[in-house]
């Protein structure tokens, strides 16, 4: 089946081929697509540009992130370098006429305790994100991390986005605990959702598997979802999964 308008798929079930090949695959079950910018998926890559221009689909595009990209970083020098980093690829993304660039912001490993000075270096990112999307007109959006103590960002009001929207990651936030809380009051725009399943707080691993197969209540996020007019992504790492979880939604009237 063709998912509906609002559903999405990620590039990054097909992260070993090209782009181009990438978008012939997803455009066949969907017209809204994730670009995993990073790989063979960059969109500083001046084909990748050309290539999702052509495309005809629809483009989210979800930012570069590792322990190499610290938003949060108590140096200024390694945050401003980060804010950087993600500045090329939102530019790059505006380019190619993106509806939006999704941001992680730290992760802590091994877990710690709250920290207000990577909370203060958070916010001036933040501030920093809303001025280039000011700048550039495209939508830029925050994702919640998994865990309880594995980010600074992990439940609604743990930082205030300001003008930036937020990226509900129902994965993550069922490993932290906080997905009911995040549809009851998300306490900033809801843009955005990566849609996945797990076992919950005991998940630590993020499995990413089918709808059903966890503790995710697909129905409650799609209708929250649809409710604030947010696009939502599959956000699975295989296609089996992927597969999975349309049929999931298809036998649930869900889609």
């Amino acid at each position: 089946m063709t998912l509906p308008p609002d559903i999405g798929l990620p590039s990054q079930i097909y992260c070993d081929e090209t782009l181009a090949a990438a978008f012939d695959r997803l455009a066949l079950r969907t017209g809204l697509v994730e670009i995993d910018s990073f790989g063979l998926h960059t969109v500083l890559s001046p084909r990748n540009r050309r290539d999702a221009l052509a495309s005809g689909l629809r483009l989210t595009v979800h930012g570069p992130y590792g322990f190499d990209i610290q938003p949060g970083s108590p140096d200024e020098g390694v945050r401003a370098q980060a804010v950087a980093q993600h500045r090329r690829h939102v530019e790059a993304a505006a380019e190619i006429g993106a509806l939006l660039y999704v941001v992680h912001p730290d992760y802590i490993e091994p877990p710690g305790p709250r920290d207000p000075v990577v909370v203060s270096a958070l916010q001036r990112t933040i501030a920093d994100l809303a001025e280039l999307q000011r700048a550039t007109g495209l939508s830029i959006v925050l994702e919640n991390m998994p865990g309880v103590g594995g980010s600074h960002f992990a439940a609604p009001g743990d930082l205030e986005l300001g003008e930036l929207g937020l990226a509900l990651d129902c994965g993550h936030a069922a490993i932290s605990g906080t997905l009911d809380a995040f549809l009851a009051a998300p306490r900033a725009r809801l843009a955005h959702v990566h849609l996945h399943d797990n076992g919950g707080p005991t998940d630590a691993d993020d499995s990413h598997r089918p709808l059903g197969e966890g503790v995710v209540d697909a129905a409650a996020v799609l209708a929250c979802a649809r409710a604030a007019g947010a696009t939502v992504i599959l956000e699975h790492l295989d296609e089996p999964a992927v597969l999975a979880s349309v049929a999931y939604l298809e036998a649930h009237g869900l889609v």
